[in-house]
């Protein structure tokens, strides 16, 4: 079965012990320096990532709020310019009912005056008539003493300067 030797056992003990120790000085230590550089490494990497999260937290909150002021901004602008557009239709409303007032009145004016002038217009033409017509009466009636004394009186009794 098996055979155990002491002596084949202790030199296994021996070469084992031997190679741990060689091992330990030669290999061991580059690669636990290795592992715990890549341990380090992994550790600032991990910092880095977190600090690049905070980061990118602060500059998202930074542009929501540049957003949320960018929007308000949008909606008092927006605001204004339909207060400002509100006030110039008003005013613009005013300026035309202004004028159409003005126009209206212009016309009465004209209309007025243009009445006026053909009811002047037509007194002249009245009193033309009337006084051909009375003419043509007084001539056929009257002698020429008459006539003369007729046409004296009504000239004193016309006014001075006459408006109408």
């Amino acid at each position: 079965m098996l055979n155990l030797d002491p002596g084949m056992m202790i030199w296994t003990w021996i070469t084992f012990l031997v190679v741990l120790v060689v091992l330990s000085k030669v290999a061991l230590k580059p690669i636990l320096a290795t592992i715990e550089n890549r341990e380090k490494a992994i550790r600032e990497d991990l910092e880095n990532a977190q600090k690049q999260r905070e980061e990118a937290q602060e500059l998202l909150e930074q542009h929501r709020k540049m957003m949320a002021e960018a929007e308000s901004e949008a909606q008092r602008l927006l605001k204004e310019s339909r207060e400002l557009a509100e006030q110039k239709r008003q005013e613009l409303l005013v300026q035309a009912r202004e004028e159409s007032q003005k126009i209206v009145e212009q016309a009465k004016k004209e209309i007025e005056q243009e009445k006026e002038s053909a009811l002047i217009s037509l007194k002249t033409e009245i009193a033309d008539l009337a006084v051909t017509a009375a003419e043509k009466i007084i001539m056929q009636s009257l002698d020429r003493e008459k006539q003369k004394s007729i046409v004296d009186e009504y000239i004193k009794t016309l006014p001075k300067s006459t408006n109408n």
